[in-house]
């Protein structure tokens, strides 16, 4: 009998919540809007873009909040460790050409369990455009997700299959403690591709392409700009507190993501010679961003013209949590030894280690991930060894606190500089 890549595993039971918790605690702020379009109790394919390596299966499962079979790219699994833990996470690989054409023959086996996956009523989710991309462009997309998809729904009969594109949008790729939108986009039905499926594969496989193609580019803030991608990208920002006060929509994460969405929606209505002042000012946006040393997104989430009032603002926040620091002083090396791995500067260690950026964020989370949980339970064994087991249980929630409760601190810090630094006025030798 073949194994499902859903099939019970205990370890990934128990530990599914942890996974969640920590990838709650890795991101300021995650969105999620579009999951009444998700197929209720149906069969149904995820296919999410894929712009920032592991962290896009690990959004995709908080934002689903339940358990999802992967399928990934064969060549994040030569390394024995990675293997072990991506199976763990119920992730198997898929063999491309440049894996070897000797490795293709070992894709039935893979589709053949996550058809398995489909007909039990789990959600697979794959990558459709085959690798990971930098930019909010989106990839051609590979044909090994609608084949799946033509055979699972031959298998299912009458009963409905629906693919689900996903949109995720980063306010930054790298660095940790950022926000991240995610869209559920509307279900396609598998069914209608049927008929053209069993008469000309090919032919319904370039359909579904394409209406998935569509589909997804509507989930996401595609920037249209080849040569000047970073231009329009920069402009977007600009224009976002424009949009949103014409839209009378407030200042948020997802209707920022709404707002550039908009922007890109209508610079892909003008003709060429319309685009170059626009694309000038988006350079001259990001030039000036440059300057004050602030990034793009915190550009559009704070402008210049309610800059002072957002600095105001936090600081205040700032006063009222120093008073609770000093009122609260007694607690405070407790609070910091609970756990110690929120403060350490992981970020670098990738940054400096991974070459491709779009891995650094993954290994961040893994590195923090099993400082975290090594650390603390040995400070839990060692607290039931000096003290007693309540003792014990109240350190690993306080801990548990700290992973949560400190990097919003390190945020509301962060933000408050950036404030700052985009009030001033540039210095003569900032130009």
């Amino acid at each position: 009998m073949k194994r499902s890549l859903a099939d019970f595993n205990l370890f990934y039971t128990l530990f599914f919540p942890v996974v969640q918790f920590s990838t709650l605690c890795h991101y300021r702020k995650i969105v999620v809007r579009g999951k009444k379009n998700l197929p209720e109790g149906e069969h149904y394919i995820l296919a999410p873009v894929h712009q920032n390596a592991m962290m896009d299966p690990l959004v995709v499962l908080m934002a689903l909040y339940r358990p999802v079979a992967f399928l990934a790219r064969a060549d994040i699994f030569k390394n024995p460790v990675a293997r072990r833990l991506l199976t763990w996470l119920r992730i198997s690989p898929v063999y491309r050409i440049r894996d070897g054409r000797d490795q293709l023959s070992r894709n039935a086996e893979v589709f053949d369990t996550a058809r398995l996956s489909l007909e039990q009523g789990i959600p697979l989710c794959l990558m459709a455009e085959g690798t990971h991309n930098d930019k909010h462009q989106l990839l051609p997309l590979v044909k090994g997700m609608f084949r799946i998809a033509g055979e699972t729904q031959r298998q299912l009969g009458d009963k409905p299959l629906y693919i689900v594109p996903v949109g995720l949008d980063y306010d930054h790729y790298e660095m940790p403690y950022h926000s991240v939108a995610v869209y559920f986009g509307k279900p396609i039905d598998v069914r209608q591709y049927m008929a053209e499926f069993n008469d000309n594969e090919p032919l319904a496989l370039n359909r579904m392409r394409s209406d998935l193609t569509e589909a997804m580019k509507g989930t996401i803030h595609q920037v249209n700009a080849v040569e000047h991608y970073d231009d329009e990208y920069a402009y977007c920002h600009r224009q976002t507190p424009e949009v949103l006060r014409e839209l009378g929509r407030r200042n948020s994460v997802w209707n920022r993501f709404i707002a550039r969405r908009h922007v890109s929606q209508q610079l892909a209505k003008l003709p060429e010679k319309e685009l170059a002042p626009i694309y000038e000012q988006g350079a001259a946006f990001q030039a000036q961003c440059e300057e004050r040393g602030v990034p793009l997104w915190f550009a559009s989430k704070c402008p210049r013209s309610s800059a002072l009032k957002w600095v105001l603002r936090w600081s205040l926040s700032v006063l009222l949590l120093l008073l609770a620091i000093i009122l609260c002083w007694d607690i405070l090396p407790l609070w910091v030894l609970s756990n110690p791995i929120v403060y350490l500067p992981t970020h670098l260690i990738a940054e400096a280690k991974v070459k491709d950026p779009q891995f650094r964020s993954s290994i961040n989370y893994a590195i923090r991930f099993g400082l975290s949980m090594v650390y603390m339970l040995v400070f839990f064994i060692v607290n039931i060894c000096i003290g007693n087991l309540w003792r014990a249980l109240a350190l690993l929630i306080v801990g548990l606190l700290s992973a949560w409760l400190t990097p919003k601190i390190f945020v509301l810090l962060r933000d408050i500089y950036y404030g700052y630094r985009w009030l001033r006025r540039p210095r003569k030798t900032d130009r």
